[in-house]
């Protein structure tokens, strides 16, 4: 059996399930978010040897983990439950709910995709993440990570103010799906923006980096020992020229890409490294030619990019989780 931790609505885990139940695997999917709702729930014993009875009870049955061959960890948010009034409260529900999966899913003897919980978000390290690709060959842009005022200045100075900010952690400042969710995307260091920059600092570490030209963006998606180039046409329009997130991925022209083998080679070996099976890496190409690394991320998603490519990413997953195909493996 192979375990999907995802939501219920999931397109890529739906096509993924039907995949593999072709193939006649079994596949179920638990939700962390419905923990605390009702219909969710997670038991772990241990006898007085420290034998262990894990099971999960979603989607209507009870699910023995020890027939578990593979876990997908899709999509691994938890909020505390809405039936818990005092916000303090609900946080340490929340810290304990996630300690518990953690600890459940740490101890399994399977393979995952991209890797156990504790990798993948220590692979989420943006700054781990540039040194790696540094190492391993990549051009990365000039970074500053401060909180100190005269550094900022300093360094947009030295890059004669073409700077960008970005989050260290997500995209995304919040609780996701409690109405308190607020995006941030990667912007343009502005001399107003600056000026507040300088303030904050001292109580908010910023993350900038020299702004990279841009010809064209990569979003390559690696599976196991398979690259997926797709190429993001994003100075087409004003919207997406700094972040094309910004102007959503239907907006933006996007198509397969051929990647130069050294750079699919680096790719992978990045990957590995830290620790993962799975990654989505986003690139930029300058108008030289270069190719340049912003990051990766590791549960990064994929789905639109197959539905406007058709290049097969849940197939190559599928194969992973089954086990046919070269599983990555920790540097």
């Amino acid at each position: 059996m192979i375990l999907f931790i995802t939501y219920p609505e999931d397109p890529a885990a739906r096509m993924a399930e039907r995949l593999l139940r072709a193939r006649g695997t079994d596949v179920a999917r638990f939700d962390a978010l419905r923990i605390g709702e009702g219909d969710a729930h997670m038991t772990v014993r241990l006898s007085s040897r420290g034998t262990p009875q894990r099971r999960l009870f979603a989607q209507g049955r009870t699910l023995d983990l020890a027939a578990l061959t593979a876990v997908w960890h899709r999509r691994h948010k938890l909020f505390g439950s809405s039936e818990i009034a005092d916000p303090q409260m609900r946080a340490f529900a929340r810290i304990e709910s996630e300690q518990c999966l953690l600890q459940t899913w740490s101890a399994l003897p399977v393979k995952f995709v991209p890797a156990p919980l504790a990798v993948i978000r220590a692979g989420q390290h943006k700054l781990l993440q540039l040194e790696r690709a540094g190492s391993l060959g990549f051009e990365i842009p000039p970074t500053l990570v401060t909180t100190d005022p005269t550094e900022l200045l300093a360094f947009y100075r030295e890059h004669g103010g073409r700077v960008i900010t970005k989050l260290l952690s997500s995209t995304s400042i919040g609780e996701s799906g409690l109405g308190r969710d607020y995006l941030r995307f990667t912007e343009r260091l502005s001399l107003r923006e600056l000026a507040r920059g300088m303030s904050a600092a001292r109580l908010c570490p910023v993350y900038a980096q020299a702004y990279v030209p841009k010809d064209r963006e990569l979003r390559i998606t690696v599976v196991g020992d398979t690259v997926f180039a797709a190429e993001i046409e994003s100075q087409r329009g004003a919207h997406g020229r700094v972040d094309w997130r910004k102007a959503g991925p239907v907006a933006v022209p996007y198509h397969p890409h051929s990647l130069d083998r050294a750079v699919a080679a680096r790719c992978i070996a990045l990957i590995r490294s830290l620790g993962l099976n799975y990654g989505a890496i986003d690139m930029v190409i300058r108008p030289d030619g270069a190719h340049v690394f912003l990051e990766v991320n590791p549960a990064g998603e994929y789905h639109w990019i197959e539905m406007r490519t058709g290049m097969p990413i849940t197939a190559a997953i599928c194969e992973l989780l089954l086990g046919t195909t070269t599983l990555a493996k920790s540097a």
